[in-house]
Parts: structure tokens; C-alpha cells; sequence
């Protein structure tokens, strides 16, 4: 078990953030759910994650902007984000780490490769 660190996973899809949820609650982890960047802002405020889950295809600010705003903000800034997403293609991946994410996921992902990530990036 992990000590109990708070991840926040942002998806507009509930299914999503709910097996997250439930698959890092095994693991030890806090989880808070958002399913738009207006609510994980609005989650921001009351506790800062060590690290966010994000989904790179949302309706209204995408998680493309959504992680260029948390990177532009000082008292988020240094917050590890995963995107977490459908978009498995070598540009995607390029993208996302142009964008300043600490790591990518492709859906279809196993429990065991989540759980690897989010060690590696917490261990940094």
C-alpha cells in the first residue's frame, strides 16, 4: 500500500474516473472525480493533488489547454499530469509532452500499467 495521496482524475466520461477511482481506492490513493476542467478548477481550490489524470479530449477546453493552464499557474504549475486517452499515435504522445505532462496512457490501459505510472511520477 501507498501512503495515501490524492490523485485527481479528470474525464468527461463518468465510467472513466469512476474505474479510476475505484482501481486507485485498491491502491491506497484518495481519488477526487471531475468531468470538466471547470470542476477539477473548482477542485483545485480546496486541495492540491500530487498529481492529476487527465483526459485529452474533452468538450469545451480540451486537456491540451487545460494542462497549458495549470503549467502558467504558480500554485499548480509543478503538479504531475498523465494524460490519460483514447489518442494512442506517436504525435498525440509528442503533444502531450510538449504540453509538459509527466506521462501518457493509452485506453485501453491494465490497473497494474496505471499503478506503474503513477509510482514512477510520484517517485521523482
Amino acid at each position: 500500500m501507498v501512503e495515501e495521496k490524492l490523485i485527481l482524475t479528470i474525464d468527461d466520461e463518468v465510467d472513466v474516473t469512476e474505474m479510476i477511482a475505484m482501481m486507485l481506492h485498491v491502491e491506497g490513493y484518495r481519488v477526487e472525480q471531475a468531468h470538466s476542467v471547470f470542476a477539477a478548477m473548482r477542485a483545485l481550490g480546496d486541495e492540491i493533488p500530487a498529481l492529476v489524470l487527465l483526459d485529452m479530449m474533452m468538450p469545451g477546453v480540451d486537456g491540451m489547454q487545460f494542462c497549458a493552464t495549470l503549467r502558467d499557474n504558480p500554485a499548480t504549475a509543478e503538479i504531475p499530469v498523465v494524460f490519460v486517452t483514447a489518442l494512442s499515435g506517436e504525435m498525440d504522445r509528442a503533444r502531450a509532452a510538449d504540453a509538459g505532462a509527466a506521462g501518457y496512457l493509452a485506453k485501453p490501459f491494465t490497473l497494474q500499467a496505471l499503478t506503474e505510472e503513477i509510482s514512477r511520477i510520484l517517485a521523482e
